[in-house]
């Protein structure tokens, strides 16, 4: 595991300000939760990702996360790293987060590409058919006989959609 640098703080601090104030609100009220606002992601971001916000400042579009997917799921679109689980599922192997000099992908962040599948009406199961390949494939074992996600347990790895023979699965990004 590197070590962060004096830049990833500084991206870290410049979007998360704590003021004097706050501090010592912290230090005397410690009870008080503060709630901190969450960006969504303006793209498919590959798993170890920091959150936006410091990702956007981080992530250089070097391609270093590129070579290392060992499936090619890793593009850079607009300078950015973007997932794409269209012909692959993504196996959260971590090489990515590795050979990331700047910490945009690091493997203290969380090991979720935060992707959820969302059922078409070609589903069979939604045609009241029998059919259980997506569940039987999902190593997280996340989905439901009635299609209901357990975002818990599910970590975005897209091995559902690749399972459908139908193509009735798409990966949506989890909402904030």
């Amino acid at each position: 595991m590197q070590g962060k640098n004096e830049q990833y703080y500084q991206a870290y601090l410049s979007h998360h300000h704590i003021s004097r104030r706050r501090l010592l609100r912290g230090v005397f009220h410690p009870v008080e939760k503060v709630v901190e606002k969450h960006i969504v992601r303006l793209a498919t971001r590959p798993p170890f990702a920091a959150e936006e916000a410091l990702f956007l400042i981080a992530c250089t579009g070097c391609g270093d996360c590129v070579s290392a997917c060992p499936h090619h799921l890793i593009q850079i679109q607009q300078h950015k790293a973007v997932l794409e689980i269209d012909y692959m599922s993504c196996n959260l192997c971590g090489k990515c987060a590795e050979v990331c000099a700047r910490h945009a992908l690091h493997p203290a962040f969380k090991k979720d590409t935060e992707l959820r599948p969302h059922f078409s009406n070609q589903c069979l199961i939604k045609q009241h058919q029998a059919c259980s390949s997506c569940q039987q494939q999902c190593p997280q074992q996340a989905i439901s006989v009635d299609l209901v996600v357990d975002n818990e347990r599910c970590n975005g790895c897209g091995e559902c959609k690749i399972s459908c023979f139908l193509s009735a699965i798409n990966l949506q990004q989890m909402p904030a």
